[in-house]
């Protein structure tokens, strides 16, 4: 592990250092595969968002689901998160980091089961996939950039097949994130760098109305809408 390059992105750092303690904790206090546990320290459980438990949309990105679970979230994260955070600031990374998995969550709570439980760093993590090809949209004449988020598109097709094929992996969730990391690579620049006022605009309101779409659809697949 390169110590080093951790200590230059901070935000980085401390999201791998929440996510395992949140993981060390919940392993102490019941077991990390326990369904009762994971839903105590905040899971997304659709009826209980329904019935006002609306941090679940953020908690849940903070908690994983066994040891292979979070070993293969926080490798993903420590190789890049870094990458991300230096191209969009600490600040911004962070809020996008948060954002990715908010939306992540309310996919799933929009589309998933009535009774699944889902949580996990990945809807954040997508967020970062989607990022890469916000860059090709949003910087094309920029090559550099645009090559950037090109190199990802091997690793995106690979991470989606497997998402599709492997059992027990909550593919709403990695969905969501990986849209809402498109769309919020039109509302935060690349560091000195600048995006239409029009982008900006419509990348936030097309962020809000499809939070709330989600939240809608989410009601009716409950019979509450």
């Amino acid at each position: 592990m390169n110590i080093k390059k951790l200590g230059e992105t901070k935000v980085t750092t401390v999201l791998m250092i929440i996510n395992i303690a949140v993981f060390a904790i919940m392993t102490l206090t019941g077991g990390s595969e326990s369904i009762e546990n994971i839903v105590r320290f905040g899971a997304m459980v659709k009826p209980l968002f329904y019935q006002g438990e609306w941090w679940r949309a953020l908690t849940a990105a903070f908690i994983h689901i066994g040891f292979f679970h979070i070993l293969f979230n926080m490798y993903f994260l420590y190789n890049i998160g870094p990458l991300f955070e230096r191209l969009y600031g600490s600040i911004n990374f962070l809020i996008i980091y948060i954002l990715a998995g908010v939306l992540g969550n309310l996919f799933t709570y929009a589309f998933g089961g009535a009774n699944t439980v889902s949580a996990g760093a990945s809807t954040s993590l997508y967020g970062m996939f989607g990022l890469a090809i916000g860059l090709m949209i949003n910087y094309k004449d920029d090559e550099i950039l645009r090559g950037l988020g090109a190199s990802f598109i091997s690793i995106i097709v690979i991470n989606i097949v497997y998402s599709l094929l492997a059992p027990g992996i909550g593919i709403q969730g990695h969905m969501g994130g990986f849209l809402a990391g498109v769309l919020l690579a039109g509302i935060f620049p690349v560091v000195n760098r600048q995006l239409p006022k029009t982008t900006i605009i419509v990348s936030v309101l097309a962020f809000i109305i499809l939070a709330f779409l989600f939240i809608r659809i989410g009601n009716k697949s409950l019979g509450v809408g």
